[in-house]
């Protein structure tokens, strides 16, 4: 019966139900079929959202949308481009870069494609780029707005698994900066084929500008994580104090900010919260059921059971998370299924805190591959490129991810380097 569960959750999804409701009406029929009394339904929903860390991801999702109204992606941008502009494929570099410095204020890496879809795809194609590679690059980059800290994704994860999310925001520095190495590399080899421009010479002294006018920008991921990382303040707090310098900095020193446009943020910011409040409250329920009918145990039973090397087991994890990326979001994906495969990873020796990493970068990977790709239908939409198009590069570009995945997953050092 659990499966059977299982597949209306994913026959919904497939049907184009919103993931919120899908899981809602998946949590719903769990209480039908389990002849529960309904009236424990909305008790357990709202239990399943009463966790402090939670608070995090609304104001997240205000300070990525802060980054996006204000001047701070300019500034950003500016400081990309003098400080690896000068490479051949220079505007490709200046995406990833930037991705890099959004991807500490944002947490969403679909916050991150909208934000530079508009931006890059119309300037690189300016700049001689075809415009379905510019796509492609820059919904790969957008990716690592979940795996370098902070990230959405690694607080849901920390809640559902009761690990650190101070651990979590740890481990995806190195792997953050692996794979947005591992992106300019591709792109390299790109501009090496198709002669791609550079953007400028290299000059001391325009660094230094930008520098100084993205000062303030950089000093909020080093501020909320540093201090996080530091312990001086929990990730609610963090999340907090970097609303609050962006919002300082919107409103009183670039003066981007006016009460309107920040009453409007206020409302896209609620509106994507309940979306993922709706997917944890719904994963509430069903979670519940899938543990009482040992559906976690089976999985591991199966896994597990295929082969007793390591090595094979993991890439079997790897290749089930994988699969599933492409079918679920990420929130959804983590409430659901990481309570069904950590028991065998902590069995098989993985550390929790890198088995976060793993499954972090093996949603990354679904977000790039249809039939959800969230990141990447984010990416099309803004830009008008057709997703077969962007494939042609994309396709480069989720390989890539896919050795930097293996990297990670059997050298726990990259995810666990400070211990």
């Amino acid at each position: 019966m659990a499966w059977a569960v299982i597949s209306i959750l994913i026959v919904l999804i497939c049907i184009g139900v919103p993931i919120g409701f899908a899981i809602m009406v998946t949590a719903l029929s769990v209480m039908v079929i389990s002849d529960v009394n309904l009236l424990r339904l909305p008790v357990q929903m709202f239990s399943g959202t009463q966790n402090l860390v939670l608070l995090a991801i609304p104001l997240f999702i205000l300070m990525g949308e802060l980054m996006g109204a204000t001047s701070i992606s300019a500034r950003m941008i500016n400081f990309a481009s003098a400080l690896v502009g000068w490479m051949r494929g220079g505007l490709s570099h200046v995406n990833v870069v930037t991705s890099m410095f959004m991807a500490e204020m944002s947490g969403s890496a679909v916050a991150d494609a909208a934000v530079m879809s508009k931006i890059f795809v119309p300037e690189m194609e300016r700049k001689g780029y075809p415009r379905p590679y510019a796509a492609a690059i820059t919904a790969a980059s957008a990716t690592l707005g979940i795996i370098i800290p902070p990230s959405i994704p690694m607080v849901l994860y920390a809640v559902t698994t009761n690990t650190s999310p101070k651990d979590l925001f740890l481990a995806g520095i190195v792997p953050g900066i692996l794979l947005g190495g591992a992106f300019m590399v591709t792109a390299w080899l790109f501009a090496k084929r198709d002669n791609h421009p550079r953007e400028a010479r290299f000059e001391l002294t325009v660094l230094w500008a930008t520098f100084k006018a993205a000062l303030i920008p950089l000093l909020i991921p080093i501020i909320v994580v540093g201090g996080l990382i530091a312990g001086a303040y929990t990730p609610t707090e963090a999340a907090a104090i970097g609303v609050v310098i962006a919002m300082i900095f919107g409103f009183v020193i670039s003066r981007d900010l006016t009460i309107p446009k920040f009453y409007e943020l206020l409302v896209t910011t609620t509106r994507q919260t309940a979306t993922v409040m709706m997917i944890i409250a719904g994963s509430a329920v069903l979670g519940v059921y899938l543990a009482n009918e040992q559906v976690p145990q089976q999985i591991a039973q199966a896994l597990g059971g295929a082969s007793d090397i390591f090595w094979v087991q993991l890439i079997l994890i790897n290749l089930f998370l994988l699969i599933l990326g492409m079918f679920l979001h990420a929130s959804a994906a983590i409430i659901v299924v990481v309570p069904l495969l950590l028991p065998l990873a902590v069995k098989m020796g993985i550390d929790p805190i890198h088995f976060g990493i793993i499954v972090c970068l093996n949603l990354g990977i679904g977000q790039q591959t249809p039939p959800v790709a969230s990141v990447l239908l984010t990416v099309c939409s803004a830009t008008g490129v057709p997703i077969e198009k962007v494939m042609v590069y994309g396709k480069w570009f989720i390989a890539t991810m896919f050795v930097v995945l293996m990297i990670v997953s059997f050298t726990p050092t990259t995810a666990l380097w400070w211990r």
